[in-house]
């Protein structure tokens, strides 16, 4: 089981505040991940120590899906994405974000 890091805010915010939700998902997959690009993360999984709303994920999955960072696997499901994988552009990313 992978740790889940908690969140006061259930409000989708543009700007600092929207990059650092975006970075602790990042995180957060990287806790579930198994390393292998091929390997799916479960977006309902992910979610559920975050408690971003639906609308909130859904945001900051399709911004992380555009930087190249992760790749939506599967549609489907209350977040309408099943399913991310990271790509190795956001594996290189995770490793910046673990040594800060």
């Amino acid at each position: 089981m992978c740790s889940v890091p908690k969140t006061d805010t259930l409000h989708m915010i543009i700007g600092g505040e929207f990059n650092k939700k975006c970075e602790r998902l990042l995180i957060h997959a990287g806790d579930c991940w198994d390393g292998d690009t091929d390997s799916r993360i479960s977006v309902e999984t992910l979610n559920k120590g975050l408690k971003y709303d639906r609308i909130e994920m859904r945001g900051y999955l399709e911004y992380l899906n555009d930087r190249g960072l992760i790749t939506l696997s599967t549609i489907g499901g209350p977040y309408l994405y099943g399913h991310i994988s990271i790509t190795k552009k956001g594996e290189l990313k995770l490793k910046d974000l673990k040594k800060k």
